[in-house]
């Protein structure tokens, strides 16, 4: 992996490298002596030959070791590098068939864990419905031995009941009968009375009525003088004229309002009339204050021709 990693980064390089070894390999086979070597007997010397090396050619076989210390660097390298990788991977797929192994286990004790509680919580759920069944079996006796013990008492307490109302019936109708008994008599004696005190009021209001219509034909004149005494013709109106007038009074005679109910057919007669009137105040009335009821509106004719 890291020899590809130095090829893709160093192209040119690695070309100069692999250009050398070629040159190299090729030095190496055209040096080489290829001629059969002659055996020489014992004791004769061998010539001393010398050969001339080439700086260039030892320099190229140094690069060409190099070369391939480095080469064979870069192979163990690679080599140490997927057997980590291999390594790696047997590890990670190791772990992973633990991690799906550990997984398993845990949903198989999961699920028995879930089969367990099912199995309790229909359990739970059974013993609950069986008790809440007796539960209601037995509410169900008691609330008719209930309902039959209250039917009982309401039976007992209805006949109590219509006794009574029976018996205060009776009385009740006894007691109406004498109450409306009491109730005529009283009546009748109210009515009685009250047609009596009718009688006695109609008297008195007669003569009431009769005293004040004597009062007013008394006093009217009284009136009718001092209001003609205040009164001032206005220029220009012809004679003859009257017109009826309401006066509204308190008590000691003074004037409230005089309005013209009747007119005279002359605007200035009639306002000169109303004015008289306010002039007039207070008017004269009888001393009894009983009657002043009948003069709190009185209505007369002022005629100045009279």
């Amino acid at each position: 992996m890291q020899m590809w990693q130095a090829v893709r980064e160093n192209p040119r390089a690695v070309a100069y490298a692999v250009l050398m070894h070629l040159m190299l390999l090729a030095l190496l086979v055209f040096s080489l002596d290829w001629t059969p070597k002659i055996t020489r007997p014992p004791g004769v010397k061998v010539p001393i030959e010398a050969e001339l090396v080439d700086l260039r050619q030892l320099q190229a076989m140094e690069e060409k070791k190099l070369a391939e210390q480095r080469r064979q660097e870069a192979a163990e390298q690679q080599r140490k590098a997927e057997a980590a990788a291999k390594a790696k991977a047997g590890a990670e797929q190791q772990r992973k068939a633990e991690a799906a192994a550990k997984a398993k286990a845990e949903a198989e004790q999961q699920r028995k864990a879930e089969a367990a509680a099912k199995a309790k919580a229909e359990a739970e759920q059974k013993r609950k419905a069986e008790a809440a069944e007796k539960a209601k079996a037995e509410t169900e006796q008691k609330r008719k031995a209930e309902a039959a013990a209250k039917a009982k008492a309401e039976a007992e307490q209805k006949r109590k009941a219509e006794a009574e109302a029976k018996a205060k019936a009776e009385a009740e109708k006894q007691r109406k009968a004498e109450a409306e008994k009491k109730r005529k008599a009283e009546a009748e004696a109210k009515a009685k009375a009250e047609a009596e005190a009718e009688m006695r009021r109609q008297i008195a209001a007669e003569q009431e009525e009769a005293r004040a219509r004597s009062a007013l034909s008394e006093y009217i004149p009284y009136i009718q003088d001092k209001v003609q005494r205040n009164w001032l013709r206005p220029s220009g109106s012809a004679a003859g004229l009257s017109c009826l007038i309401k006066v509204r009074l308190i008590p000691g005679g003074d004037v409230v309002s005089a309005t013209v109910v009747r007119s005279s057919g002359d605007p200035l007669f009639d306002r000169s009339v109303e004015t008289a009137v306010l002039k007039a105040s207070p008017l004269p009335l009888p001393t009894d204050a009983a009657l002043f009821k009948h003069f709190r509106e009185i209505n007369f004719n002022f005629d100045p021709g009279r």
